[in-house]
């Protein structure tokens, strides 16, 4: 009998394990900062008394994002899935949320799209053994009196606010992040979380017409984690963002459709995607 429960520290190996077997790259840690985000969106299904699966989901006021679905090979094509999907769903509608948003390997389009998901635009994404770039901008590091500013920035070009994400990121002094300025008025940010050897880029978010701007604020980001391992996920239409990642090392390694379901209220934005588990 299938049944769902929160996700505890006790089952963070398990689901490590599990979304490993996929190739994730993921860590305790991952999961770690997910539950501590969003307590009650960190799920895990059971089989009776077995671990099969594991889903996680964040609310941000009137959007969430889903993310992290995988189920043991044997329980899939069986609903396990599915009923994952609408208990997060259900979870984040009694928090209010009306929309939500979802990266969906090319594989899930199709899954997604039967439970009322619709096809938004491919990202890509992106792995650097060795992040390696020499050219790089003069800009700003995001001080704390930056936060409100950068907060209302991401909150225009996603679509809500992502306030709990991003204080947990800049706050933390392992991590980088960067900030464009014109007229001391915030254009566009950078950020990267950094754990020991390995970093993730994003979020990246300016403004549509300002590919220079983005160009300036990603390499500066890959210039000061150069010698890295490195992931990112990125638009695939932005072909000079892609570029430039490629300049430094980066390789494609898979790609994902981003899909939404309801309506959303975001500003069409140059954007690095901050995980596919957030959005």
């Amino acid at each position: 009998m299938f049944h769902i429960k929160k996700m505890t520290p006790e089952d963070f190996e398990f689901a490590v394990e599990l979304a490993n077997t996929m190739n994730w790259n993921m860590v305790a840690g991952d999961f770690e900062f997910n539950a501590k985000l969003e307590p009650h969106g960190c799920l895990v299904l059971l089989d009776g008394s077995e671990k099969i699966g594991v889903a996680t989901c964040i609310s941000y006021g009137k959007m969430g994002w889903f993310g992290n679905l995988i189920v043991k090979e044997a329980y899939r094509q069986k609903g396990a899935g599915t009923l994952l999907v609408k208990h997060a769903l259900s979870y984040l509608s009694g928090l209010g949320v009306k929309a939500v948003g979802l990266y969906a390997y090319e594989w899930l389009v199709d899954f997604y799209g039967k439970l009322g998901f619709k096809y938004d635009r491919d990202f890509l994404v992106l792995k650097a053994n060795n992040v390696s770039l020499a050219k790089f901008g003069e800009l700003r590091t995001a001080a704390k009196e930056h936060m409100p500013a950068v907060v209302n920035l991401d909150a225009e070009c996603f679509g809500a606010s992502r306030k709990k994400v991003l204080e947990s990121i800049l706050l933390n002094m392992r991590n980088v992040c960067y900030v464009s300025a014109e007229n001391d008025k915030i254009i566009g940010f950078a950020t990267a979380k950094v754990y020991d050897e390995m970093a993730e880029f994003g979020p990246l978010v300016c403004a549509s017409n300002r590919t220079d701007i983005a160009v300036e604020l990603l390499e500066k980001l890959l210039w000061r984690l150069r010698g890295l391992e490195g992931w990112m996920c990125l638009p695939a239409a932005e072909t000079t963002m892609v570029k430039t990642a490629l300049r430094a090392g980066f390789k494609e390694e898979s790609r994902v459709a981003r899909m939404f379901l309801g309506s959303i209220a975001a500003e069409d934005c140059l954007y690095v995607a901050e995980s596919l588990e957030r959005g």
